[in-house]
């Protein structure tokens, strides 16, 4: 996409073994001595860690795997990883009482946190998702999974700002390799038991003939 390079700078370094390279396009910056040489920036073109993103989702099966139940100990559902995320857009409403007037007043939709106690509550003292591993498990199926199921692509961007937010050092690219891992798992249980049932049926027909 080409998001990786940019025109529209001040300064530029590539680092080497023995020497370090500086492109000013800021006179202001301009205040290093050396040799001028030719050379390309190093533009980042590969992430150092890379994500093995599941293809397809089987939500029935993954839903009740035992992956969560690490973020029950592990999240302590502070919502920093949404508010840091460029693309959470979970919200809540508010209603806004004034006080020159009790009678008026407005109703907001104010930015909010899926990981947050609190967020699921419904009308009747009713909660859903109240262990922080199935908020985990909503969370990280959302961006790889159900938006990608409305609108064809991932929500997530792969920036890593909440990898970096998180107190608890929580990842979710992890999250997403162990998604891939377990759906892997179950393409293999499911080929071991298809073949084990074909062989299973070949003996059988084997010993009526």
């Amino acid at each position: 996409m080409g998001t990786n390079k940019a025109d529209n700078y001040d300064a530029a370094m590539n680092i080497r073994e023995n020497e370090i390279q500086l492109e000013i396009r800021n006179e202001d910056l301009n205040v290093f001595s050396g040799k001028e040489i030719e050379f390309d920036i190093d533009y980042v073109s590969k992430n150092e860690f890379e994500v093995d993103l599941p293809e397809k989702v089987d939500f029935m099966y993954i839903q009740s795997h035992k992956m969560w139940d690490e973020y029950d100990s592990r999240c302590i559902g502070c919502g920093r990883c949404n508010y840091s995320c460029p693309t959470c857009t979970c919200f809540s409403m508010q209603d806004i009482h004034y006080k020159e007037n009790e009678n008026m007043g407005e109703r907001r939709r104010v930015w909010a946190s899926c990981q947050v106690d609190g967020y699921t509550n419904i009308a009747g003292g009713h909660s859903f998702r109240q262990k922080q591993g199935q908020r985990m498990r909503f969370k990280t199926l959302h961006k790889i999974h159900d938006y990608k199921k409305r609108f064809g692509e991932n929500m997530c961007v792969g920036c890593g700002r909440c990898d970096d937010m998180c107190p608890q050092y929580i990842s979710i690219s992890e999250a997403y390799e162990k998604v891939a891992r377990a759906m892997r798992e179950k393409d293999n249980e499911e080929l071991i038991s298809e073949v084990y049932e074909k062989v299973v049926k070949a003996m059988k027909e084997k010993r009526e003939e």
